[in-house]
C-alpha cells in the first residue's frame, strides 16, 4: 500500500549577499518564516505542507549558526541545518564518511520528537534518533540564492551561485518502502533520511549518469566531502546508504517528452548501495522529468503539476520534479 501524496510546494527564493554559512542560513530562515508561497497563496506554518521555522534559530554573538524545522501534522522529525566560520560539530555528530569542517552548510535529521540541544554536540536534537551531519554546500561557492520547497513530510533546499550552478539537499520521510514489514519500514510505514550534494556542484547530467559514477540523488559516495544518500534502518540509528535502481537511458533529458511534447514524470526507485542491493523503495513524489531550470513551475492548464529541482537555475539541465498533484 502506497503512502499518501505529500504535495510539494515552492516557497520561493531569497538572495544572500555574503559568502558565509550564516548568510545562507539567514536566507533559509527568512524563506521558512514567510507567510506566502511564490504563487502568492497563503502559507501558514504547521498546516498543509508548511513546516515550522519561526523561533527555530540559534545565533552566537548575533551570527546565525543553526536553523531547524519541524513538519506540519503528526509526523515527528526535525531537520537541522548548521555551520560556522569558527565552530564545528564534534566528530561523533557527523554521519560517515563526512568529517567536521568550518565554512560548510551541514544537514542533519532526527526521527521522532525532540528538542534543540546544541548543534555542535551529539545529539544536537535530544529526544529522538539522530542521523548525523552530511555536507550540502561550501562558502567557496560564493554569494547566491537560497530556494526552498516543502512537502507534508520532506524539505528540499538549493543554494545557487551567481552563475546558476547549484548545491543542495532533500531530507525527511523521503522513501516509501511500499511495505509494512518491520525490517523494511518504520512503524509509520516510512523511511527517513536525506540526499545531499556535498560541497560539490550538482552535475548537469545527474539523472542520466551511470550509477558507477557517484552523483547527487544517484549514488552515495563513500568519501568525505562527497554526495551522500541514505536512510535510517527501521527502528535503529544505523544508516543504510543508497543508489538508484535504474537511470534514464538517454544522454540528455531534453527530448524526454511525450509524443505531443509535454514534460514527462517517472517514478524513481532506490536500492541498498551494499550487496545484496535490496530494494528500498521509491522517492516520495520526486520524479524523473524533462530538462528544465531549477525553480521552474510545471502547469497543466492552470493546475500546478510540480516544481523542478536540480542542476541549474538559468540553463536547461537535468532536474527532478517535486510533484504537487
Amino acid at each position: 500500500m502506497s503512502l499518501p501524496h505529500v504535495e510539494w510546494r515552492y516557497v520561493g527564493s531569497k538572495s544572500f549577499a555574503s559568502s558565509t554559512v550564516a548568510s545562507a542560513l539567514d536566507a533559509i530562515y527568512s524563506l521558512g518564516t514567510t507567510g506566502s508561497y511564490a504563487d502568492a497563496t497563503s502559507r501558514v506554518q504547521g498546516t498543509n505542507s508548511a513546516w515550522n521555522f519561526t523561533g527555530n534559530i540559534f545565533q552566537s554573538s548575533s551570527i546565525t549558526e543553526a536553523v531547524w524545522c519541524t513538519p506540519p501534522g503528526t509526523n515527528l522529525q526535525t531537520i537541522l541545518m548548521a555551520g560556522s566560520v569558527i565552530n564545528t560539530p564534534t566528530g561523533s555528530a557527523m554521519a560517515a564518511p563526512d568529517t567536521p569542517a568550518t565554512n560548510r552548510l551541514l544537514v542533519n535529521i532526527t526521527k521522532g520528537s525532540g528538542s534543540y540541544n546544541n548543534w555542535t554536540l551529539n545529539p544536537p536534537i535530544t529526544g529522538g534518533t539522530t542521523f548525523g551531519y552530511w555536507k550540502a554546500w561550501t562558502t567557496v561557492a560564493g554569494a547566491g540564492n537560497a530556494y526552498l520547497w516543502e512537502s507534508k513530510e520532506s524539505v528540499a533546499i538549493i543554494l545557487s551561485t551567481s552563475t546558476g550552478t547549484t548545491y543542495g539537499f532533500i531530507a525527511g520521510a523521503i522513501l516509501d518502502p511500499e511495505s509494512t514489514e518491520a525490517s523494511e519500514a518504520e512503524s509509520d510505514g516510512r523511511l527517513y533520511g536525506m540526499a545531499t550534494s556535498g560541497p560539490i556542484v550538482i552535475g548537469t547530467s545527474f539523472t542520466t549518469t551511470d550509477a558507477s559514477v557517484v552523483s547527487f540523488l544517484n549514488t552515495h559516495s563513500t568519501l568525505n566531502d562527497g554526495a551522500h544518500y541514505g536512510v535510517f534502518t527501521p527502528g535503529s540509528s544505523v544508516l543504510i546508504t543508497l543508489k538508484l535502481t535504474q537511470l534514464l537511458h538517454t544522454s540528455s533529458t531534453t527530448t524526454f517528452r511525450t509524443i505531443s511534447g509535454k514534460f514527462v514524470r517517472q517514478t524513481i526507485s532506490v536500492m541498498k548501495l551494499a550487496s545484496p542491493n535490496s530494494f528500498m523503495g521509491r522517492l516520495r513524489d520526486i520524479m524523473y522529468c524533462t530538462e528544465g531550470k531549477t525553480g521552474q513551475k510545471l502547469l497543466d492548464g492552470a493546475t500546478i503539476i510540480g516544481h523542478l529541482f536540480g542542476s541549474h537555475t538559468s540553463t536547461d539541465n537535468d532536474q527532478v520534479m517535486l510533484e504537487h498533484s
